[in-house]
């Protein structure tokens, strides 16, 4: 609009510009009437567009006032969109559960040593903490070493341990295991972990005499256990611990010697008691004893 408003004014301005330049003046000149209806059409033409400039402002700050308010809504919206989508995930986030609390525990200590414990006793070695899935499971290995005859791991699911953060000696967490996640996998004689994928190697001991065995029973059962220490056939203080059932283990008198009395009380926590057992003799004391 204000362009052809513009444009007529031009035009206005160049048809007086053309009248005063051609024999019209003449004309004019003798009719001030028309002279100054002319002269005052500019003047008419600059009020009408004023006019209209006014109108089509006040349209504009109308839309704007509009645009503001319709900016106004839309902010209130996005707010309240917001407000409903914080809402839905705190609905849709996950409870804590004790699993998790464990597990991120278990993740600060990975690859510490941690002393284990289950049901019947302490494990003989402290284990090492070398895995903990999304899935809230921890891989405990014990490697290969003076009191232990073969490595293994064992899995337990995070809901199924007790953690206590008192430490004991170089190992800053205590874990007793209340059920394991299947059965613990025998991995050789690896001494870590990162060997664990490598094939089993079996354990070579030089057997020398037998240095002490025992024999349990259970009373109305056909089911034994039997113990049975074996010296080093070099004369070291080295001893190989066999249990059937139960697996092997080596050590010097005084590991073999808490081993076997471990293993003993639990034959007997089970319900076996003492059949026989007899001394073979060796250079180093072992410090056992069965019930006659």
């Amino acid at each position: 609009m204000k362009e052809g408003f513009a444009v007529a004014g031009g035009v206005v301005l160049l048809l007086l510009a053309a009248l005063v330049h051609t024999p019209i003046k003449e004309f004019l000149w003798t009719h001030p009437w028309w002279h100054s209806t002319l002269v005052a059409v500019p003047t008419i033409a600059l009020a009408l567009l004023a006019y209209f400039e006014l109108g089509h402002s006040r349209e504009a700050n109308a839309l704007r006032g509009e645009a503001n308010i319709l900016r106004g809504r839309v902010a209130e919206l996005e707010a309240e969109r917001n407000r409903h989508l914080q809402q839905i995930a705190e609905n849709t986030r996950k409870p804590v559960t004790a699993a998790d609390r464990n597990a991120a525990t278990l993740r600060q200590h990975l690859r510490s040593k941690v002393k284990v414990s289950e049901e019947h006793g302490s494990w003989p070695d402290a284990a090492e903490i070398v895995e903990v899935s999304s899935d809230n499971i921890v891989t405990l290995f014990t490697p290969h070493g003076f009191l232990t005859s073969t490595a293994f791991c064992v899995k337990v699911h995070c809901d199924d341990l007790q953690i206590t953060d008192i430490p004991e000696g170089l190992c800053p967490l205590r874990i007793k295991v209340l059920r394991r996640y299947g059965q613990a996998v025998e991995l050789g004689q690896i001494t870590k972990w990162e060997d664990h994928n490598q094939p089993p190697t079996a354990l070579v001991f030089p057997k020398g005499s037998t240095a002490y065995h025992a024999s349990h029973a259970k009373p109305g059962s056909p089911e034994t256990r039997r113990l049975t220490v074996y010296a080093s056939r070099d004369g070291a203080n080295s001893f190989f611990l066999e249990a059937i059932p139960g697996g092997s283990f080596t050590g010097d008198n005084v590991a073999i010697s808490k081993q076997f009395m471990l293993l003993q009380i639990e034959y007997e926590a089970a319900g076996f008691s003492h059949r026989q057992s007899a001394s073979g003799g060796s250079s180093y004391p072992l410090f056992v004893k069965s019930g006659g």
